[in-house]
């Protein structure tokens, strides 16, 4: 598993190497101060050398071993991309062992635990293998420490002598003289010994047994309790990576399903001589149980309808295709809404062994008078109104599709007057919660409706989606959000779509749709100047500073209301959120009569406008500009 699954996951065991080379150099550097207060006491003979050696020692190999072990503090702050790579900690490992192994020669009886820390540094890389490495340079460097100590360190008696007391050697020599003197004094004790193995003499091999056996023992049991640390924290690392990479995955699928979900919806607005439609879903987890739809039956006749599954997640998900699916065979002329819901419940009960259900809430609107036919599957009751005069629908409850074999669901009429609209909702906005468990509620969201005059649907979407957030702080969506609002224009209206190519170039003949549609219908002149420069502006921000000069669909949709004598243009991009009408508007500073970007443009929106509106829907900027005349 090692090698190859380490290499799959490469990537995320260098990010924890990289860290833990990191906190090696905060150690070393600790180890710095130490071997500096040290040398600091040689060097003002608050510690004694024991010989020139030492002396040598003492002033070249500290401040050596003090700059290897400040290195890695300097490549962790200025380097910090050596720190990824594979060998660089053994580098920040073996300076450490390099400054143990001086520190035991020079002082044997006191640096002895430090081993051990060689060792246990290694857990900080979650390898084996590293720390396998570190303790065979440990034993290795221990046992040249500990000869090296015996001629050149201070004065240890566990390490030079025996268990007997030699009257007859002369300890001072020992303190006085370096390296030449303790080998003379060991070889004068094996001569008095009784052969090689008599250990009390023959210091060379008792300093072995009873010196540093013991410390590798102790070294050895560091090491395997180190290792087995290292193996279960490694299998922990690669356990969790895994999960990691499976739940990435899983959520890059549900990602890709949210897209494949969302596409099977219709465009979140639509505008026609009789009608406005506007319409949003926002999926408290990748993909959801809400769903919308709106069909154009025929002419004269528009459905819009609106669902909320049972559960979350894929299973919701999957049965909530299968209900536009059976919505999109089944509506069709001369249905009434009840049949077109009977016939859905029919499909939807066969095979559910989920026992899943939806609620439905369908309308029908004759866009000739105004009359509105629907039936209720359990669905929440609709807004409707206009002009501070909205209303909850009374209307009949019905029963949830896909429950029984049977849908009890009736039709029921009323009648839209110009300009009215009706708004359906999922539970997910009524049902928003804050952190103290306080609900959006019923009665905020009719208040919210009443609380202002709105441009458009899509300022009402806008205003809308601000209020919740508002209301719940940013508080975790537990639940799936859908709106979709039908205003009946119920007027006499001309209207054309038009879409190019976000370059430059393409802006001059875009332009020219827009005037041939003002000319036709034979808008002010004056108005129809100005609203060229608007477009002009609009056109150059979403091409520059919204597709970044990289092409894009730019889509616009321009509205003549012969009744109100109202003009109404509707610009739909997919560039990244852009809302111009939140351009800083003010003069730039030392330069007199310039404005910021797209700061003429929107002056000019701002002041010959009657309404405008902007919204971010479904990953597109909407904006929306109306003029009364």
């Amino acid at each position: 598993m090692a090698d190859l699954e380490r290499q799959k996951y490469l990537e995320a065991y260098y990010d924890n190497e990289a860290d833990a080379n990191k906190q090696m150099s905060f150690a070393n550097a600790a180890a710095a101060v130490y071997m500096l207060v040290i040398w600091i006491f040689y060097l003002t003979r608050f510690f004694k050398y024991h010989s020139f050696i030492t002396f040598i020692l003492i002033n070249v190999f500290f401040p050596l071993g003090i700059l290897t072990l400040l290195t890695p503090l300097l490549y962790a702050f200025k380097f910090k991309d050596r720190l990824r790579k594979p060998n660089y900690k053994y580098f920040v490992l073996y300076s450490f062992v390099f400054v143990i192994t001086v520190l035991n020669v020079i002082l044997p009886k006191h640096s002895a635990i430090a081993w051990a820390l060689c060792i246990l540094m290694t857990n900080h890389y979650y390898n084996p293998k590293v720390g396998r490495v570190v303790f065979i340079a440990v034993i290795i460097a221990s046992l040249g420490a500990t000869f090296g100590g015996m001629f050149v360190g201070e004065f240890d008696a566990n390490l030079l002598f025996g268990n007997e007391i030699m009257e007859n050697v002369d300890t001072h020599a020992v303190f006085a003289n370096g390296p030449a003197d303790r080998l003379k004094m060991l070889n004068q004790l094996y001569a008095m010994g009784k052969g090689f193995f008599d250990l009390d003499y023959n210091r060379y091999l008792g300093s072995v047994v009873f010196y540093y056996l013991p410390r590798l023992v102790i070294l050895a049991l560091v090491y395997l309790v180190s290792r087995a640390l290292n193996k279960r924290t490694y299998k922990l690392l690669v356990s969790e990576i895994h999960v990691n990479n499976e739940q990435a995955k899983t959520k890059t699928e549900l990602e890709v399903a949210k897209e494949i979900q969302l596409a099977t919806l219709p465009g979140e607005i639509a505008t026609s001589k009789d009608i406005e439609i506007v319409a949003e879903l926002k999926a408290a987890k990748e993909v959801g149980g809400d769903f919308y739809d709106y069909f154009k039956i025929d002419d004269n006749h528009t459905a819009i309808v609106i669902g909320d599954i049972s559960g979350k997640g894929v299973p919701a998900a999957m049965f909530m295709m299968k209900t536009i699916t059976c919505f999109k065979n089944f509506v069709a002329p001369n249905k009434k809404p009840s049949q077109i819901l009977k016939e859905v419940n029919a499909t939807l009960y066969d095979n559910n062994h989920m026992n899943m259900f939806v609620t439905c809430f369908l309308a029908i609107l004759d866009k000739r008078t105004g009359e509105l036919e629907f039936a209720n599957a359990g669905h929440n009751p609709p807004i409707i109104g206009s002009n501070f005069k909205y209303h909850y629908l009374k209307c009949n409850p019905g029963f949830v599709l896909g429950g029984l074999k049977d849908a009890f669901v009736v039709d029921e009429k009323i009648t839209l007057g110009h300009g009215e609209s009706i708004t359906l909702y999922t539970d997910g906005v009524t049902e928003a919660r804050n952190e103290k468990g306080g609900f959006y509620g019923e009665e905020r969201f009719l208040n919210f409706f009443n609380s202002r005059d709105f441009t458009c649907l899509v300022e009402v979407h806008h205003a809308l989606k601000d209020d919740i957030a508002k209301f719940t702080d940013n508080y975790e969506q537990s639940d799936d959000i859908t709106v979709i609002s039908l205003k009946y224009q119920g007027e006499d209206c001309v209207y054309l779509e038009k879409s190019f190519d976000a370059k430059m170039e393409n802006i001059p003949s875009a332009l020219q749709v827009v005037e041939q549609f003002c000319d036709e219908q034979k808008v002010i002149a004056d108005f129809k100047n100005n609203l060229l420069v608007v477009a002009d502006e609009l056109y150059s921000n979403i091409v520059k500073h919204g597709y970044n000069n990289q092409g894009g669909e730019v889509f616009t949709r321009l509205l003549f209301n012969k009744d109100k004598n109202e003009f109404v243009m509707t610009v739909i991009d997919r560039a990244h959120p852009f809302n111009q009408l939140e351009v800083n508007n003010s003069p730039v500073a030392g330069e007199a009569g310039k404005t910021q970007v797209g700061g003429l443009g929107i002056l000019i929106v701002k002041k010959i406008m009657s309404q405008y509106a902007y919204d971010r829907i479904n990953n597109k900027n909407i904006l929306v500009l109306r003029k009364r005349f």
